[in-house]
């Protein structure tokens, strides 16, 4: 076979007239296929994610309702709580003691309707601010940095502490024994001797000594007082009426207000402020705010009192010193932030939220639930 003949054997065997590629026909049915292949993943991962996005959302909720409901019911179980039991009378020395939102300890709580003011907190839509048309409240208990009372002589003299470490001038303290609690702000501290004289920074004292009952008009000079603890084995003076030999003790008052307030990101949370001790600045306000959880859209609250049969709005209570439960229902959404758009929002386009209930029984007061 000559040279010429092998290469045309060649080229017949490599190059066969009946090889060829794909039709057109071919190839767009194959594109077609591939298509709808990456259609049915790419619905089933859309499919997928909306599912973990929507659970992540409710976890979200159900985290943050959680904690409100946690941290709130710790305030509302001591509402009114004195480190000397339930049983001592309270009695409110205070100047301002009807009128400034915080001096109001001897009620242990305070409600407010949604369209009512709560004086100290601004309403608005700048963050922190409340927002109009949501409940809130004021709890008042006494539970910071408990010490012993070593001796009070006289109801006007200053009481001696066993130390007087972590109180200062002008706090607002409860100093209580088993049959009288007295709500007072110091007025000054000498070695481990609390003063509680008249005047000063606000509020101030309605009179200097510790009377049995809150007196009507404040200033001068009754003849007679109590006398919070003179030790056993030493006489009472006769102006000590009542005197107890019963062990004392002395804490500083807190003051919480929770309410619902704009976080500044374009939602809602629910806001715990505390009232601290402002010393020489003047009277106290709410300070140490501080966002308790966010999505917290809305927040209802209703009250029942010893003896009554259902639950009531702020409006409707006659005494705060009777309410011995609050229910609590919040409104809780999904907030933006990791997840957002539609990966909040439930099949009919809303934002996922849930509206939940909670009763809180008053540990401080008789006939609880």
């Amino acid at each position: 076979m000559t040279t010429l003949q092998r290469h045309k054997a060649v080229r017949a065997v490599a190059s066969p007239r009946h090889a060829r590629g794909f039709s057109l026909i071919e190839l767009m049915i194959s594109l077609l296929l591939g298509m709808l292949v990456v259609a049915a993943a790419g619905g089933l991962f859309l499919s997928n994610q909306r599912i973990y996005a929507s659970t992540e959302t409710l976890n979200r909720i159900q985290e943050n309702s959680r904690v409100s409901f946690e941290i709130m019911s710790r305030d509302l179980r001591e509402a009114g709580g004195i480190p000397c039991g339930n049983s001592a009378v309270i009695v409110n020395l205070l100047s301002s003691r009807s009128s400034d939102w915080w001096t109001s300890f001897d009620r242990g709580m305070r409600g407010y309707m949604g369209d009512e003011e709560a004086a100290g907190t601004d309403n608005g839509a700048a963050a922190a601010e409340r927002v109009d048309g949501t409940d809130a409240i004021d709890i008042h208990l006494a539970n910071e940095n408990e010490a012993a009372v070593s001796q009070q002589l006289l109801p006007a003299s200053d009481i001696t502490m066993a130390s007087t470490a972590g109180f200062a001038a002008n706090d607002i303290v409860v100093a209580c024994n088993t049959s009288r609690a007295y709500v007072f702000q110091i007025s000054g501290i000498s070695g481990n001797d609390l003063a509680h004289a008249t005047g000063g920074t606000a509020p101030g004292n309605c009179v200097a000594w510790l009377v049995p009952e809150e007196p009507a008009a404040c200033g001068g000079t009754p003849t007679t007082g109590s006398c919070l603890l003179v030790p056993t084995g030493t006489a009472p003076d006769v102006k000590c009426v009542p005197s107890s030999d019963a062990p004392a003790i002395v804490a500083r008052v807190s003051t919480m207000r929770w309410y619902i307030g704009n976080n500044g990101r374009g939602g809602r949370s629910l806001y715990r402020s505390r009232l601290t001790n402002t010393t020489a600045a003047g009277a106290p306000t709410a300070t140490e705010t501080v966002e308790v959880a966010e999505g917290v859209s809305g927040m209802q609250l209703l009250y029942r009192a010893n003896g009554g049969a259902a639950f009531v709005e702020a409006d409707a209570v006659a005494d705060w010193r009777t309410i011995n439960a609050v229910q609590v229902t919040l409104t809780i959404e999904g907030s933006e932030g990791a997840l957002r758009g539609q990966n909040i929002e439930g099949t009919d386009g809303n934002v996922l939220s849930r509206r939940l209930t909670h009763v809180v029984a008053v540990r401080n007061r008789e006939g609880v639930l």
